[in-house]
């Protein structure tokens, strides 16, 4: 199966590591023969306006193939923290909250909020909306906490009206539980994820319609242990199988693409048994 789309690719105005330049973006995603393609850059709190201010700028001051879409990619965050950034109620001796408030500690299961609004997605001219999450939201450090709290965001996000794609279900969990693992990443956690929150997540994606995405970068990464990832290439196998539709992206983060991602990504949806008709294309 030839990869036709990728709808994350974070630019230089992400808040993170990513240095993109956009003109280096559709050059290279047209010359791999791609039919829809988007840029994705990172806002979690109010804090990072200015950055999709500047992702929008550098879009529209090029000419952009008719391929190429403006998207967003939103974190899951406590509603506490989205309020308390937007109001600049924080101390000005503690590090700029580009990732939130990490470094203190927040109320346990507050509710998930994003910091996108209907007139900022009008105003940037937003096309479609990725929500991920990317960090536990302050919960005890048991593992079934951590379980529930990655499937709470993960349900909220599905259940927003403004989020069209869930960004690489449950990723990252591994490196979090590092946290409660003597420091280092718990990839027995990833095994171990209980099966009812599988079997709701996926109730929740098929109600409201959304997209669960198929993450290059999550999906064929070193860094994972192969049981890990033939776990998770199961895990959306089925459920695919039960309905749900899937978008992909390569979440990158470099200056250029990675073609041999792209390749070794086609191969495995061969292998997993995915076809053209489980992706979900948005403008073409």
């Amino acid at each position: 199966m030839k990869i036709r789309q990728n709808l994350h690719i974070h630019s230089r105005n992400s808040c993170d590591s990513a240095c993109a330049a956009l003109d280096d973006i559709q050059n290279e995603m047209l010359k791999l023969g791609l039919k829809e393609f988007g840029v994705s850059d990172h806002l979690h709190s109010a804090y990072n306006d200015c950055d999709i201010t500047s992702s929008r700028e550098e879009f529209a001051g090029g000419r952009r193939a008719k391929e190429f879409h403006f998207g967003i990619e939103v974190s899951a965050m406590s509603r506490w923290e989205c309020e308390k950034i937007a109001r600049g109620d924080y101390e000005t001796n503690e590090s700029d909250p580009v990732y939130g408030l990490r470094q203190v500690s927040g109320p346990a299961h507050d509710p998930v909020c994003i910091a996108l609004t209907e007139e900022k997605k009008l105003n940037w001219g937003i096309e479609y909306v990725i929500g991920g999450v990317h960090w536990a939201l302050y919960p005890p450090p048991e593992r079934e906490e951590i379980y529930f709290d990655y499937f709470r965001q993960m349900t909220a996000l599905a259940e927003d009206p403004l989020v069209d794609i869930i960004a690489h279900p449950w990723d990252d969990l591994a490196a979090w539980f590092k946290r409660v693992n003597e420091g280092k990443p718990d990839y027995q956690a990833v095994l171990d994820i209980p099966q009812k929150y599988h079997d709701q997540f996926c109730e929740t994606l098929l109600k409201h319609n959304k997209c669960a995405e198929l993450n290059l970068t999550a999906l064929t990464h070193p860094r994972y242990p192969e049981e890990c990832l033939k776990y998770m290439w199961a895990l959306f196998a089925q459920w695919r199988e039960a309905g749900v539709k899937f978008v992909i992206g390569s979440d990158q983060h470099s200056a250029h693409a990675n073609e041999v991602m792209f390749s070794a990504g086609s191969l495995l949806l061969d292998a997993y048994g995915f076809k053209e008709e489980n992706i979900k294309y948005f403008f073409s």
